[in-house]
């Protein structure tokens, strides 16, 4: 074979520039592959001695996610009650980004339902979402791993007192 003749050449570029391009087929497989392994929905149920919480997304197949909270607040049932009885949205939540520096509210989750019973107050919040709402974190400062939980506000209307809720953090690529 004659090496200096263009033909040859242009077959060695050519099979260098089919090498090249597997090698970063596989790397880009490589670095997709943690993403793909995340469960889903991924799910993280907290719970202390006045309370239960859990928060959970689900990737849909359109390109969103949904996300949910759920809630089950200790006490009385006649205090449950009271609470939602009164007027006014006693109960907010929140997905937020969570950072080292700085944790960022993403998107405020509409109550799905509440009610009052025998342990408490219990409540459930959803939302439907593009992928790209819950993308905290852009991966110039702070790296490309989005860090998120989830975040209820309890305010009694009654008096005025003020409970927040924080769920366990979910992590992925959003």
């Amino acid at each position: 074979m004659n090496t200096s003749d263009p033909r040859s050449r242009v077959g060695r570029a050519s099979r260098k520039l089919a090498v090249v391009s597997a090698l970063a087929a596989a790397a880009l497989a490589i670095a997709a592959g943690p993403a793909m392994a995340e469960p889903n929905p991924q799910v993280k149920c907290t719970s202390a001695s006045t309370h239960v919480i859990c928060f959970s997304l689900d990737r849909l197949d359109d390109g969103n996610v949904a996300a949910h909270l759920g809630i089950d607040i200790h006490m009385s049932r006649a205090d449950a009650q009271a609470i939602i009885d009164a007027p006014g949205e006693e109960l907010s939540a929140k997905v937020i980004g969570a950072d080292p520096a700085f944790n960022n509210s993403l998107v405020s989750v509409p109550v799905t339902w509440s009610a009052a019973g025998d342990a408490g107050l219990s409540a459930e919040f959803d939302i439907t979402v593009p992928f790209s709402v819950l993308n905290e974190d852009d991966g110039y400062f702070d790296g490309y791993i989005d860090e998120l939980f989830g975040r209820i506000v309890l305010v009694d209307p009654r008096n005025g007192a003020k409970r927040t809720f924080t769920s366990a953090t979910i992590t992925g690529y959003y």
